[in-house]
């Protein structure tokens, strides 16, 4: 015997029929977060750095301002691109050691050379401290105004210091897009003493009047910093 569909139609408001559709979505989203288990994210997702600890090292200091030309003076400009370093650095989840966070030298009465007296006194911080990779800020110079270019170099023999050497390079040629250098190999004190792996970072030739002025100003300084952050967080990805 054939079976018999019966259809009953119900005619709502226009209004009724908005409200019952509102309580259908709520159900359906009530039951959805109810049984379905929320996604839990990872921290490395929010701070790609969490439970690192990175040594930022602003060069020179106190006794000894670096390189000095068309009116800066490598230890202030170092500095400043460091402190916007660490503000990146502690943001990403990095708990951060400075060698220095105002303009001052290492330097204790004690017989020897100073500058080598004031490297080891800063690698005795970073080693302390229990960096796992050390960044050490410098600038440029050179008799002639016609070279620039901001450049990372690594301790020679050292694949890890390699890597974060050349991150870094890669991020300061894409940020800032005025340098077409490459990272190189070096001998450096505060590489080849420490313990843990990281790059030098020469941010470019206070010799070469237009760079200079660039690496004067807070804007250029921030670009500076967050292309070296890039590169650090790049390196842990491809280590």
């Amino acid at each position: 015997m054939p079976g018999i569909n019966i259809f009953i139609a119900f005619k709502l408001p226009l209004k009724q029929l908005f409200l019952l559709s509102a309580l259908l979505v709520a159900a359906l989203l009530f039951a959805w977060h109810y049984f379905v288990p929320p996604r839990i994210v990872p921290a490395q997702a929010v701070l790609p750095l969490a439970g690192l600890v990175i040594a930022v090292d602003p060069g020179h200091g106190g006794y000894d301002p670096g390189c000095t030309s068309n009116g800066l003076l490598e230890k202030d400009v170092v500095l400043e691109i460091a402190l916007y370093l660490r503000d990146y650095l502690q943001q990403g989840g990095a708990r951060v050691i400075m060698t220095r966070e105002e303009d001052k030298d290492f330097l204790l009465p004690a017989a020897g050379p100073k500058k080598r007296l004031d490297f080891s006194n800063r690698l005795k911080i970073v080693e302390d401290g229990g960096a796992d990779l050390i960044v050490s800020i410098h600038a440029n110079y050179i008799s002639s105004p016609r070279w620039r270019g901001s450049q990372a170099f690594f301790q020679d023999g050292c694949n890890e210091g390699k890597n974060i050497a050349e991150s870094i390079q890669a991020e300061l040629t894409r940020v800032l897009q005025n340098t077409d250098r490459l990272a190189r190999s070096g001998n450096y004190y505060m590489l080849r003493e420490s313990s843990m792996p990281g790059a030098v970072v020469e941010v470019g030739f206070f010799s070469n009047p237009q760079e200079a002025a660039l690496l004067g100003r807070a804007d250029y300084q921030k670009k500076m910093a967050w292309a070296i952050y890039l590169g650090i967080i790049n390196s842990l990805s491809t280590s």
